[in-house]
Order: structure tokens, then sequence, then C-alpha cells
């Protein structure tokens, strides 16, 4: 485009020559050179621009208060500033985008995920995995840590998403969950019936090269105790589910380095010392011991958000609908009462484990019935706010929490100078009103605006399912 421009100035050159003609020459070749900048400029893509998001409120992620009128500049994947509007060095040519009245925000981080899928937290969906990578990204999600799962399967997943060829948040994974001889989740984990096998396993997981190991429910303290020994001389942490033993000083006696779930269990102020004091984190879910005690299904209403209705297949809403008013047995009522009064102490425990000084990441344990991929995340910051969070502690535990456990605070997580190019800007204060962290209008991953319609679910594009005569139905029917 250039060129076209500027050739036929130097071709008319080449016949002026009278002397007259001189000024009109500068003037003209002032004017032409200006066009040909300006329509060089233009004809860049968009994306290959630096991006400068002007006079917004800024929300690090550190907890710190947010900057009112700032400015956010992108360059590549990396932030190259963060900071008030009158100190800003905006690019030459940068896309502007103008966010007077809104909020720039940290990418958010879902760090309690399981990507095969389904609904229920049982049945598996392997061949939906991007309709479920689309749920996250269109909630603003742009960092997940699956804690179990199909080892090779989400291995590669995460591959894919790390080279660029699978549209993703950044995935890490604890692969398969440990667990003993009778595992909980048999197709999701390995299982170990002797002591002697637990070398061999650890290696195979260095040259795998989980981000972490998941010890499960069934393993006792002896197992657990060689497994994390075991880990730690080939470098890896090890992070436990062990129910309603979570936060139990015997398990932080055996070396773990952090719970999957917030406890259910009381948590006297020695319990929480111990666990402050061994560096351990904890990963919150109140979402799901929500779902547990079958809360959020007593009012539907919520099926209608947007981040759920715009990326989720009819199918599963309707099969939602008919679990929410099922007649549950005996023995699930009793379940539902106890995991009720285990909802109100890991609320109660998040709350005090903040006051303690333990490190506390944001995780929802998505899927099961009401908690979604995506918008399960807005729902726990909600539900950590009711814990007693204020909303910049809640941003932060989604944010620059996470990064902290995956020992990645210095490349992700915070909106600082040198971190990656993860982004949201929303409509609203998130500082003030945590629920405006919903109000997403745009998602910049990897230095790279994200074409959030294209995330709405259509299934005709969805390899999971088909549609059939107007119908949707399963192949499998």
């Amino acid at each position: 485009m250039m060129k076209r421009a500027v050739a036929p100035f130097w071709y008319r050159a080449i016949y002026w020559s009278h002397a007259g003609e001189v000024m009109k020459r500068r003037k003209r070749f002032l004017i032409v050179t200006g066009i040909a900048v300006l329509c060089f400029t233009q004809s860049m893509p968009a994306q290959e621009r630096p991006i400068a998001i002007l006079h917004a409120r800024l929300i690090d992620g550190l907890g710190r208060p947010p900057v009112e009128d700032a400015v956010l500049i992108l360059e590549g994947n990396k932030i190259v500033y963060a900071g008030p509007a009158n100190a800003a060095p905006v690019p030459r040519g940068a896309q502007l985008i103008e966010a007077k009245g809104k909020t720039v925000m940290p990418g958010l981080a879902d760090m309690h995920v399981h990507l095969q899928g389904g609904w229920d937290g049982i049945s598996m969906d392997l061949l939906g995995y991007q309709r479920y990578l689309n749920a996250m990204l269109y909630a603003g999600i742009t960092t997940v840590l699956d804690t179990g799962d199909y080892q090779p399967w989400i291995l590669q997943l995460r591959q894919e998403a790390a080279s660029g060829h699978l549209l993703s948040p950044r995935i890490y994974c604890t692969g398969a969950m440990i667990d003993a001889a009778d595992p909980a989740w048999p197709d999701l984990a390995y299982t170990l019936s002797s002591r002697a096998q637990i070398p061999e396993l650890v290696l195979r997981d260095k040259r795998a090269g989980v981000d972490l190991i998941k010890g499960y429910a069934n393993l006792s303290d002896r197992v657990l105790r060689r497994l994390v020994t075991e880990a730690h001389k080939e470098k890896i942490r090890v992070v436990i589910d062990q129910w309603d033993r979570n936060g139990s000083p015997d398990l932080v006696q055996t070396g773990i380095d952090g719970f999957a779930h917030a406890p259910t269990r009381k948590m006297p102020a020695d319990d929480l010392q111990i666990i402050h004091d061994h560096g351990l984190f904890v990963i919150t879910t109140l979402t799901v011991e929500e779902y547990s005690g079958r809360r959020r299904l007593a009012d539907l209403k919520f099926l209608d958000e947007p981040l759920i209705a715009d990326t989720t297949p009819p199918w599963f809403l309707t099969e939602l609908r008919a679990e929410a008013t099922r007649t549950l047995s005996e023995v699930e009522k009793s379940d539902v009462q106890n995991s009720v009064a285990g909802f109100d102490e890991m609320k109660r425990n998040v709350k005090k484990l903040l006051d303690a000084g333990v490190l506390l990441a944001a995780g929802t344990d998505a899927p099961y019935p009401g908690v979604f991929q995506g918008e399960a995340i807005h729902h726990e910051l909600e539900l950590l706010i009711a814990a007693g969070m204020t909303p910049l502690e809640a941003i932060r535990t989604a944010t620059y929490n996470g990064a902290r456990i995956m020992q990645a605070e210095e490349e992700w997580g915070s909106l600082q100078s040198g971190r990656s190019a993860n982004v949201l800007i929303v409509a609203g204060n998130p500082a003030e009103r945590i629920s405006d962290t919903r109000k997403i209008e745009t998602v910049i991953l990897h230095g790279k605006i994200v074409d959030r319609a294209s995330l709405r679910f259509d299934a005709k594009r969805d390899p999971g399912f088909r549609a059939v005569n107007g119908n949707f139905s399963s192949p499998l029917q």
C-alpha cells in the first residue's frame, strides 16, 4: 500500500522542470509522504501493533488500590507499561482502546479444573475440549490448572496450547491422580499397591513433565510421605485431596506442598498456624462444596447468565434442570446435609486461612452440576466475598496468587511491566462490586485480542455432537 502511494509522486517529479514548481513539490512531498506513512500504519495487522488501553481504572492483581485514569501498553506478548496516563509512553502507531469508565485487570486463573468435560462431574466428553476452553476464554480465564485427568490426553492438550496450535488458556496439569489400590476415580488415576512402585511412578511423571503431582483420597499417610519424599528429590511438588481430612496437621507433617481444596473440618488456630509455618498453599473451591449442598440448584435463574447461556450446549442445561428437580434418596439427603455444614465451615476456614497469611488461590473443581467451566470462577469470587474477603483480595486469589502457586509470579498474574499480556477489560468497577468481573468486554491472550463472539457455542461446529432435523442429539443415541 505504501509503494502505491509513493511511486506516483516520484514518477511525476521526473517531469517537473520549472523553478516555480519547487515549493509545490516540497509541499506535495510532505503530503504524499504523510499519506504513505498513514497507509502503512493502517495496513499493519492490528494484532502486530502495540496495544494501548487508555484512561482505564487499573487493578493490578497484587491487591493494591486501583490506579484511576491509567494506561496499559502491550507489545508482543508482554506488558511494557502499567501506570498513570500522564506518564504513559504510548508508542506511535499503537492500536488505541479507549476504556474510560472501565476497568483493566489481569486475566483470571482457575487453579482447580478437570478438562475431560461433561456437565455432572462424572460423565466424560473428551471430544468437547474446545468447547470448554472456549467457555473459559469467553469468561476471561487465561490460565488453568487441571488437577486430575487422563494423563496422555491432558499432556497433549497442554502441549498444543503452549505451541499456539490450540486456542486455549495456558494449561498447567498434574496428570493422573495417584491413589491407592482401590482408587476413587479409576479412569483418572494411577494406583499404588506398594511403596516400592513410588520411585518409578515419580520418574515417569518427571519424564512426562507434569507441573505438580496430585495425591488422592485413599493414600495412607505412610505412603503419602514416601511419595512426597521421592517427588521432592525430583523437584516436583505434591498437592493432595483427602476429602474431609484436608487441613489435617497429620497430612501437613507428611511434607505435602498444598491442599487442592479448602478444609471443611473445624480448624483451630494451631492447625492454621501449622499450615502457615510449613508454607503450604490452599486452593479454595467453595463453588464445588456449594454444589454438594445443592444450594445453587435451588434457583436456576443463574442459567440465564450470559457466561453460561452463550457457551453451553442446550442438552447440558436440560439434563441439569432434570438433576435439580429429581427426588433424592435418603442417603443422598444425608450427604447433602453434611455438605451444607461443610460448605459453611469451608467459608469460615477460607477467612481464617487468609487472616493467618496462608497462600490462597481460587479454584472451582469444574465441572459439576451448576459448576460451569468459565462462569464458575466468577461465582467463586462472589463466594469469596461472602466468606469475608474484600473484592481486591478475592481478585488477587484468582490472578497473582495462582501464579505464585505455580512459582511463576515473575511471568504472569499481575499487570506489571515484563509480565505476560493476559488482560481483561470489564465494564464497571470490580474493586467495589465483584460481580462486575462478569461484564467482560475484551479478552487479550498473549497480547492478542480474542474474538469473543467466535467462542459462543455453535452446535454445527461442535465435534462432540451434531444437529439432527433441527434438534440437538448425541451421536450415541
